[in-house]
């Protein structure tokens, strides 16, 4: 049974990817949030699964949560097969529009959505080197994509760009041998960030990311693609 940690598991493609996880019966789930105690559909889950889920606080924010989650993975599991960064934030009007950005914004925005993914990686590094076939999936964006960038939402489209250097460097560094690293895509999805215009479900774009992640070999580390796993540019 394969052992997953996912960040932002309370709701949205976080939730998603693990019920669809559960529902295929071959993992152990590290459902992870800033706050469990309000996640009340991520313990159901638990519940029905019972065995199969353990939730977690982890702020990813948090150099000491992010230490303390990982103890608490590690004190369960051996090993870890599958690092899910899916954790992060749309920003508000400070990161957006040009003449209203400030700084703390655009920092805070950039922090969450690139820097932690980076520090949890490299947390969960130790445990991912024991893992089979271990992968790191960081949840990107096409907004983060340079050659498909378009005007505002500063903030977002620098965090996701920011993301997927990390990822690509990740897939080259020599301590991160063995490990296959990617960044993906979602789609516009309809989840809390995504809104209700959305073009997908949160259901087909889990389904959809899950068929890709399973597929995932070291011939694909350091790859950006689309949920549907054809790539992305850079």
């Amino acid at each position: 049974m394969q052992s997953i940690l996912i960040t932002g598991a309370n709701r949205g493609i976080g939730f998603e990817l693990t019920r669809q996880f559960l529902q295929q019966g071959d993992a152990h789930i590290f459902a992870t949030c800033r706050a469990p105690q309000q996640a009340e559909a991520l313990h159901e889950l638990a519940q029905e699964y019972a065995g199969r889920v353990t939730v977690l606080q982890l702020d990813v924010n948090d150099e000491a949560s992010i230490s303390a989650a990982v103890k608490a993975v590690a004190a369960k599991a051996d090993a870890l097969d599958l690092l899910i960064n899916n954790a992060g934030i749309g920003g508000g009007e400070g990161g957006r529009i040009m003449g209203q950005l400030t700084a703390t914004e655009v920092s805070r925005v950039i922090g969450t959505n690139a820097v932690a993914p980076l520090i949890l990686t490299q947390a969960c590094c130790d445990l991912l080197k024991k893992g089979d076939n271990p992968r790191v999936v960081m949840i990107s964006s096409g907004m983060g994509s340079l050659q498909r960038a378009g005007g505002s939402s500063y903030a977002y489209r620098m965090s996701k760009a920011a993301m997927n250097m990390a990822a690509r460097v990740l897939a080259f560094d020599s301590a991160m041998t063995g490990i296959t690293t990617i960044a993906v895509n979602p789609g516009w999805v309809r989840t809390d960030m995504g809104g209700p215009s959305a073009s997908l479900a949160p259901e087909f774009s889990a389904r959809s990311l899950l068929r890709l992640i399973k597929g995932l070999s070291t011939t694909d580390n350091g790859k950006f693609f689309q949920y549907d796993g054809s790539e992305l540019p850079w």
